[in-house]
């Protein structure tokens, strides 16, 4: 019988990946979908994001504390130019620069508006890391994912 190598999990769960990476949440504006429906409308200076709510109970909208996290399918270089691109069936293409590389699996992904308020931190994983400081573009799994404070339920 051959063995194959499982990949390991992202996260353990919604409360650890959230204490993990808790100092990269920022608060948007936020709109729910239907009751019972997964999908966070996020409002971002990039336009709307839909996002995969993490969060255990239901929300039901206003200013919410978020942990952005997406799975880099491939990344290459690319221009400065801040950038997020709807592919539909909740894939997305973004661009940005790294701002810090937070261990082997996972970096931190900036995209700079005209000021700092308007500064989005997408919390990326990924099986190659691109180097710290390089600006790029990165094509990303299925779905984009919202973790949520305790706070914001």
């Amino acid at each position: 019988m051959k063995a194959t190598a499982r990949p390991a999990a992202l996260e353990d769960s919604p409360e650890s990946f959230w204490e993990r990476f808790a100092q990269y949440a920022q608060t948007w504006p936020v709109s729910p979908e239907p009751l019972g429906s997964p999908v966070l409308e996020v409002l971002t200076p990039w336009g709307v994001l839909y996002l995969f709510d993490r969060g255990i109970t239901p929300f039901f909208g206003g200013e919410a504390s978020l942990l952005i996290h997406g799975q880099v399918v491939h990344w290459e270089a690319a221009s400065e130019a801040p950038a997020i691109e709807h592919l539909g069936g909740g894939r997305y293409k973004v661009r940005g620069r790294v701002e810090a590389l937070l261990d082997n699996r996972y970096f931190l992904l900036g995209l700079a508006g005209a000021g700092q308020e308007n500064r989005l931190h997408l919390v990326l994983a990924g099986s190659r890391l691109p180097e710290l400081g390089t600006p790029i573009q990165a094509h990303l799994a299925p779905p984009l994912m919202a973790f949520r404070s305790e706070v914001s339920r």
